[in-house]
């Protein structure tokens, strides 16, 4: 509706410009959300697909940010994911503080570890551990980046 209204004050030429940089960027992190949840949750494309009605190689494209998704397919995909539709366009909020900038660059990068099966076998392994052994490996992993 906004991007509607916007480009019907502008010209042509610069709605069109709206579209074409407005929307990759939108889809590629709408595609890496649902790529990072699919992974947090160990399914795989196609079971994600089977789920929303899509093949596997569509939902590749949707990771890629090389096809939108749709808002009934997103719809599905929130369900099937387990997360609230708005889960999608966290990262899409406008702007952002200076001073916030590298905490979110830190959470990011920590987020897409996670979302990784190295990541999932360490958070998993670290879980299971008693609590009071958690202090000890940590001091242990940060004696290794001291080490260089």
């Amino acid at each position: 509706m906004y991007r509607n209204a916007l480009a019907r004050q502008l010209p042509i030429d610069q709605a069109a410009a709206i579209d074409e940089t407005v929307h990759p960027v939108v889809d590629a992190e709408i595609g890496k959300r649902i790529k990072k949840r699919r992974q947090q949750l160990r399914l795989s494309q196609t079971a994600l697909g089977a789920a929303v009605g899509v093949s596997f190689q569509q939902i590749q494209k949707y990771e890629r940010g090389a096809n939108r998704v749709s808002a009934a397919t997103l719809y599905e995909m929130a369900k099937s994911l387990d997360v609230p539709i708005g889960y999608f366009f966290e990262a899409l909020h406008g702007p952002r503080s200076s001073t916030n900038e590298e905490l979110d660059r830190k959470a990011s990068l920590r987020e897409d570890f996670v979302a990784t099966d190295e990541g999932q076998r360490l958070v998993d392994a670290f879980m299971i551990m008693p609590k009071k052994m958690r202090p000890r490996v940590i001091s242990l992993i940060s004696a290794f980046e001291n080490d260089e």
